[in-house]
């Protein structure tokens, strides 16, 4: 079985990938596209003080290109869904701006505020990795955020020290960072709960299809046993009245007919029920075939009227590999793909036997020209036969047709659980700390000299408290006291940070803070308090408002300090939003699917008793019933003999199901003949391994054709013994035969 992940690529429209997946890319492309076009209204803000000191070129292709790409994104998220290439596009005019602003600034003069551009530069990050994969975006972070320290200690950029653009760097830094493995995780919990839920769902059709099997089977071994069998007797024996045997035969063929009854011949299979299907019509004839399913385009389906002429065909394809090819192992690969709007469906079967020439292959052989080409050429399909002396035989069985996919998702795990099960919070936590450690140290740094130098002391009391608060928060939820404490010690940190600020020359590297404040209150945010976490960047807003206005520093001042936190904060809630929006709607499509599961596996499993079982039972009991419904008909000693033979093969098909195929009742019949007593004692209560029955049938069918006389007898072990079949052979001398649970054989004398 092969699958594939592409969880660095967030904007690739994969079919491959799940619907979590899609829903993510899709909420966050548009969660982005909001972002761009909220962010171009501060920036031009701020592009408007710095117009007369750039060159017109400049401003017309950056510029113009940065307004362009923000009012398209929007438009392209609600109508495409792709925004890739508009992404990569504002991505690329941004850091293109960044590294051509020291040409574009015209002026002698020394600039006073810093490039408008560094509001564009964050959400810029998340577009190259929306464009790309996220460890580009990383990249393109890191890029971008030296670039701009180095504008920063130019006059273009206002002439700052070192260490004032390593904070100005730091901070174009951390946010990003914090907001990109806040993407990452989410998109890696997504592609696992995609993948968790595909496996759920099949593990769920797969148990409605087995109780819905088991309900058929019941009622067919009731009709085996109630009716056929119960004919079969009656004709054995002499006494019975002949127009008696007759009404019971007619009342037998009624019942297995009405149990035949078709299927809805629309109803869609997906591949792993197709190969289920086929597995089912194989094994009577071959039990040593392996059905492989190739789950690359396991999103496909066939109708069920198709599913059955595929089954047909490899079935005989399988019989002829048990009658001719003297094989060893034998593989039938169930495969599907898309080829120019056509779904191709593929079933290969192929044997290590002995093989032959194609063209010695007489062209009226039977089984080929009716029971494969013909039954394939009359859905579209066609079958190719590839085969040479001692190299085996591959038989190809194609059917391409439309497109066709179900119209409902299948049913799917809960998904809080599931999300809990996948997002590594601990992890995202971990890492946002040391971003802010980071941050910390250079806030420190940058305060060297001033007179205020118990600040970072109290400031990494303050920190270290919020740490305490998120840590002790558990692994996956903050409780409501821990994120109320978080706030108010980011209170705390603001209050102290504003100490110093009028004191400094320039507030970038003076306001640190406000980047500490936000990834924290983004951990809250992600730990599942939303609330408290909006009114912590109000109770920081309110504060800034406060600081900038008594000490008379104008609006310019206090959106430097908001801009960044509120931006980021609205992006979190967006792709937080979005992930609980997936969530929701997968629980509602789980909800919605299960009656379509349940209305499949019943109509699965009635193609199952239809194809299959019935199939099998009025080839061995069909000529048979026949005469015996004509009360006309004189029953000869071959019938009667023919009827015992008949009704002990059904004893042994209800009773020992596991130990029983098409093979292995030919040759116990056959010994039978030839005095060979045969004990068939089924105790597994459930279907051996398939690598366990099938070597149980091997070795049993050929001890019995072996056998000239004496007593076989072949037993399997309810589950949980080491030894789950034994085969005593009874006859000059005594052999036990064992297979355990793995399917190793062991023989010994006893």
């Amino acid at each position: 079985m092969t699958s594939r992940r592409s969880a660095g690529h967030l904007g690739r429209a994969d079919s491959a990938r799940g619907p979590s997946a899609a829903g993510l890319r899709l909420g966050l492309a548009r969660a982005v596209a909001l972002t761009c076009l909220a962010t171009l209204i501060p920036a031009l803000f701020l592009a408007f003080i710095q117009l007369p000191h750039l060159h017109p070129l400049w401003l017309a292709t950056v510029g113009g290109g940065i307004i362009g790409f923000s009012l398209l994104l929007p438009v392209y998220a609600w109508s495409f869904g792709d925004v890739r290439w508009l992404c990569g596009a504002y991505a690329l005019v941004s850091l293109l701006g960044l590294a051509t602003w020291v040409w574009a600034w015209t002026s002698p003069l020394r600039a006073n505020h810093a490039p408008w551009l560094w509001m564009c530069v964050g959400i810029a990050a998340v577009c190259a990795a929306i464009a790309t994969t996220v460890p580009l975006g990383f990249v393109y972070t890191v890029v971008s955020a030296l670039v701009f320290g180095a504008v920063r200690m130019t006059r273009s950029g206002g002439d700052l020290s070192a260490l004032e653009a390593m904070q100005d760097v730091l901070t174009l830094l951390v946010l990003p960072t914090a907001l990109l493995l806040l993407i990452r995780f989410f998109a890696n919990a997504v592609d696992e709960l995609d993948a968790t839920t595909a496996d759920s769902q099949q593990v769920e059709a797969d148990r409605a299809i087995d109780r819905a099997l088991h309900q058929q089977r019941t009622v067919l071994d009731g009709i085996i046993h109630d009716r056929v069998m119960t004919t079969l007797v009656a004709a054995v024996q002499t006494d019975q009245s002949r127009g008696e045997v007759a009404e019971l035969a007619r009342t037998a063929l009624d019942a297995v007919a009405d149990a035949g009854s078709a299927p809805d011949g629309a109803q869609l299979l997906d591949l792993h029920q197709l190969a289920r299907l086929i597995e089912d019509m194989v094994d009577p004839v071959c039990p040593l075939a392996e059905v492989i399913v190739d789950a690359s385009g396991d999103d496909l389906t066939v109708t069920a009227a198709v599913a059955s002429v595929l089954g047909q065909a490899a079935r005989e394809a399988a019989l002829n590999v048990s009658r001719h090819a003297e094989a060893e192992n034998c593989t039938i690969t169930v495969s599907a793909r898309m080829d120019r709007g056509d779904q191709q469906v593929r079933v290969d079967i192929r044997d290590d036997g002995k093989g032959f020439d194609p063209e010695d292959l007489p062209e009226n052989r039977f089984g080929i020209r009716v029971s494969m080409r013909e039954r394939l050429t009359h859905i579209g399909g066609t079958v190719d036969i590839s085969s040479r002396p001692g190299e085996g035989t591959r038989v190809s069985l194609l059917w391409v047709g439309r497109e066709q996919r179900s119209a409902d998702a299948a049913a799917r795990r809960r998904v809080s659980q599931a999300l809990r099960s996948v997002l590594r919070v601990e992890v995202f936590v971990f890492l946002v700390w040391l971003m802010v450690g980071v941050q910390v140290l250079v806030g420190w740094l940058a305060s060297l000299g001033e007179d205020s130098d118990w600040t970072p002391v109290a400031l990494g009391l303050a920190v270290f408290a919020t740490a305490v608060a998120l840590w002790r928060a558990g692994e996956r939820r903050i409780s409501n006291l821990g994120a109320i404490v978080v706030v108010l010690c980011l209170a705390v940190i603001s209050e102290l940070a504003h100490v110093p600020m009028p004191a400094v020359r320039g507030l970038g590297y003076a306001s640190w803070h406000g980047t500490v404040v936000m990834v924290l209150l983004i951990t809250v945010l992600v730990r599942g308090r939303r609330e408290i976490a909006w009114v912590g960047l109000g109770v920081f807003v309110v504060q800034a408002l406060v600081w900038t206005y008594g000490h008379d520093l104008g609006p310019y001042v206090f959106l430097d300090i908001v801009f960044g936190p509120l931006l980021w904060m609205v992006l979190a809630t967006l792709v937080v939003r979005g992930v609980r929006s997936i969530g929701e709607q997968l629980v509602r499509v789980r909800s919605a699917s299960r009656q379509n599961t349940q209305a499949m596996a019943e109509s699965f499993s009635k193609l199952v008793l239809r194809e299959v079982w019935l199939a099998e039972l009025r080839a061995q009991i069909g000529p048979l019933l026949q005469n015996l419904a004509d009360p006309a008909h004189q029953l000869s000693a071959e019938e009667r003999d023919a009827c015992r033979v008949l009704e002990g093969r059904l004893r042994d098909a209800l009773r020992a199901g596991n130990l029983v195929s098409q093979g292995v009742s030919d040759a116990i019949q056959a010994a039978r003949g030839r005095g060979v007593e045969v004990v068939l004692v089924d105790n597994r209560g459930s279907r051996l391994p398939e690598t366990v029955r099938r070597e149980t049938l091997r070795q049993l069918e050929r001890l019995v054709r072996d056998s000239t006389g004496g007593r076989i007898v072949a037993r399997t072990a309810p589950e949980g013994y080491a030894e789950a079949v034994t085969i005593l052979r009874v006859d000059a001398e005594r052999n036990l035969t064992t297979i355990d649970e793995a399917g190793t054989v062991t023989v010994r004398k006893t």
